[in-house]
């Protein structure tokens, strides 16, 4: 039995869990650290543009053709589409084991046989719902300043970008708003003409070699590694120039078209506390450590505001998601600390026996690390399901333990020797206690088995579960035997001034066996005032962490242009600043909706402040005063048409084709 070689081979047993131990320390440091895990959902998007269609034809001409190309693909279950105007989209679902990477070359390699068969002006853009995206995003800054809105896009591109960049783990660090720079290119429709080309085919010829910046991993140089990426965007207007649109006579772009610089097309505002802004989206490399990356940021942008603070520059954080995951593990650290310290708090005052609470006080991390090992070989991460499992576990962490070490100990009062007393206690409790964890992971293991959409989420909890149980079977029949064995003595019995306790606690059970029936009507008289008193504790704790923000929604008819509903939010702006107790407020503006988000100050810091049912209540009459004619103003989203996985969005997939 394995409890028996771990307590003749003492050395062999301690040395095993001092490496992994070791092992279980450099297998935490390596496990990846993010807000969800990575989840592959069998759906590939297909979005198409036609600013000059009515919501008819774009079925008609363009969604209808790509829908029976679509049909003839391998592995489709479902075939779903969207018609607007101006736009549309095809929603592709793939069967759950689905190699989605080959699905998406598949896609996009049907997407370029097909353009060129559709109307003149058609953008097709592919696209896939990864949540890579999801759980590499770092934090959202905002990047503020009194100087022109381009200037500031400029600003960031050239001066903020390649130092959030040069963090270690940080992919990317992507600007958002005001007009980026682009590349104008004027075809001269005669010369397309005589040279029988389309300008689909143009568009496709500039696609294929004006590659999107991908991040393909690692590499790594003595004890420092670095993040690659491989990009093949155009870096000069003279590549542009360059480009080959007909390999007969080697035509390029330069000889049809003429090529400068200018700004790209305006599609969105975004402004905060009223003034335009540029935000900057940030994304990790996969393997990086969400926290770490995260702290080093705020660091840099901290020392970037000190520098640009002559410039009247200021960086703002307005989301991060390493908050959510700070908050989850110290949830789960004070949920094991405070856990741990009663259990063995319990068992110490009973059983009278330190060297019993420090062997059990072993075994626990004990356990922790190994699953940490089973964690990292299984390519689990550290996210919020992740912790919510190792949470639900850590009560049950060391019940193996200690019904192991209570056994021994019960032999040993009875007055076997320690050596005698490990075998013996352990050989008696370990069928119950194996089969009382078999019963639990029986409950786990088949998920990880399920088929579905949702089968890395469902795998990441239920392995969460599993390998603490798991890891703390092992240590229960092999460690705490071996340190039972080597540990008790006879002076371990000795009392420890808890015999005045035991017997107070003897006379206290005897009467209240003697009166069952009052001691029932006790219990449950506590338990209702436990319940009522938890009740109001609850309604005092959720008036201080009730939510401090809110949206105000404003929407148009379908085909307002973004400045009248850059109009109507403005007004909405004007209202919102004049209230009290406005700690920020955030606008998003795009063609026929935008939004305005307002943050309050929190009043778990300012109790007498104003609440998100008062501050809407103030709103109320001067937001009627702006929902009047086409323009719709409401606390509450307005209803969607779209579909998909874009929130309904008609512009997911707009300007594919521009640089």
């Amino acid at each position: 039995m394995i409890s028996n070689l771990a307590i003749r081979r003492p050395i062999t047993t301690a040395m095993f869990f001092i490496g992994v131990g070791l092992l279980g320390i450099v297998s935490l440091g390596r496990l990846n650290v993010e807000l969800m895990p990575e989840v592959v959902f069998p759906e590939i998007f297909i979005v198409a543009n036609q600013r000059t269609m009515s919501p008819e034809q774009i079925e008609r001409e363009i969604v209808m053709p790509i829908e029976e190309e679509v049909g003839k693909l391998e592995n489709v279950v479902q075939i779903d589409s969207q018609s607007r105007l101006s736009n549309g989209q095809v929603t592709i679902a793939y069967e759950p084991a689905t190699d989605m990477k080959i699905a998406e070359l598949q896609v996009n390699r049907l997407v370029s046989q097909l353009l060129p068969t559709l109307p003149e002006q058609t953008t097709l853009t592919v696209q896939r719902f990864d949540t890579s995206v999801l759980t590499s995003a770092v934090m959202t800054l905002q990047v503020l300043g009194a100087g022109d809105l381009n200037w500031l896009r400029d600003f960031t591109e050239q001066k903020i970008r390649p130092e959030l960049e040069a963090v270690d783990g940080v992919v990317s660090a992507t600007p958002l708003g005001g007009q980026q720079r682009s590349i104008e290119i004027i075809v001269d429709p005669e010369l397309l003409a005589a040279h029988q080309l389309s300008m689909n085919a143009i568009t496709g010829a500039i696609n294929s070699v004006n590659v999107p910046r991908a991040y393909v991993g690692r590499v790594f140089d003595a004890n420092q590694r670095f993040p690659v990426s491989v990009s093949g965007q155009f870096a000069a207007l003279s590549e542009v120039h360059n480009v080959v649109v007909r390999q007969d006579g080697q035509l390029t772009l330069g000889d049809i078209a003429e090529i400068n610089y200018g700004l790209q097309e305006r599609t969105d505002y975004s402004r905060v506390n009223g003034l335009e802004a540029v935000s900057i989206r940030i994304q990790k490399e996969n393997e990086g450590n969400l926290i770490s990356i995260a702290e080093n940021l705020l660091i840099t942008v901290e020392r970037l505001n000190r520098q640009f603070a002559a410039e009247e520059i200021e960086i703002t954080v307005t989301e991060d998601q390493a908050e959510i995951m700070q908050e989850a593990l110290g949830t789960l650290q004070q949920a094991a600390i405070i856990g741990v310290f009663l259990g063995l708090g319990v068992l110490f005052l009973f059983l009278r026996s330190g060297r019993f609470v420090g062997i059990l006080l072993l075994a626990i991390p004990s356990s922790l690390l190994l699953t940490f090992n089973l964690m990292y070989a299984w390519d689990l991460s550290l996210n919020v399901l992740s912790l919510c499992g190792l949470a639900l576990s850590m009560g049950m962490l060391a019940d193996n333990g200690i019904v192991v070490m209570e056994s021994i100990f019960k032999h040993f009062e009875a007055g076997k020797e320690a050596m005698e007393a490990a075998r013996t206690g352990t050989a008696e409790v370990s069928r119950a206690i194996i089969a009382s964890t078999a019963t639990t992971v029986a409950v786990f293991i088949p998920v990880v088995f399920i088929q579905s959409e949702f089968q890395d989420i469902i795998r990441e909890l239920a392995l969460a579960i599993t390998f603490p149980l798991m890891a703390s079977l092992l240590v229960a029949l092999t460690l705490v035997p071996m340190l039972g064995a080597r540990t008790l003595s006879r002076a371990s019995l000795r009392p420890l001034g808890t015999g005045r306790l035991l017997e107070m606690y003897t006379v206290v059970l005897k009467a209240n066996l003697r009166h069952r029936v009052r001691l029932a009507v006790g219990v449950a008289l506590a338990l209702v005032a436990t319940l009522i008193a938890a009740f109001f504790l609850m309604l005092q704790q959720q008036s201080l962490t009730e939510e401090n923000g809110f949206t105000i929604y404003v929407s148009l008819d379908e085909g307002a242009t973004l400045e009248a509903t850059d109009a109507a939010v403005i007004k909405v702006e004007q209202v919102v600043s004049e209230l009290d107790d406005v700690e920020t407020f955030t606008s998003s503006v795009q063609e026929a909706q935008g939004s305005v988000s307002v943050t309050l100050v929190d009043r778990a810091d300012y109790p007498d402040r104003m609440t998100v049912d008062m501050a809407k209540e103030a709103l109320e009459d001067a937001l009627d005063d702006i929902d009047r004619g086409d323009v719709d103003v409401d606390f509450d989203p307005p209803a969607s048409g779209g579909g998909g996985g874009f929130g309904g969005g008609g512009r997911s997939g707009g300007g594919g084709g521009s640089m």
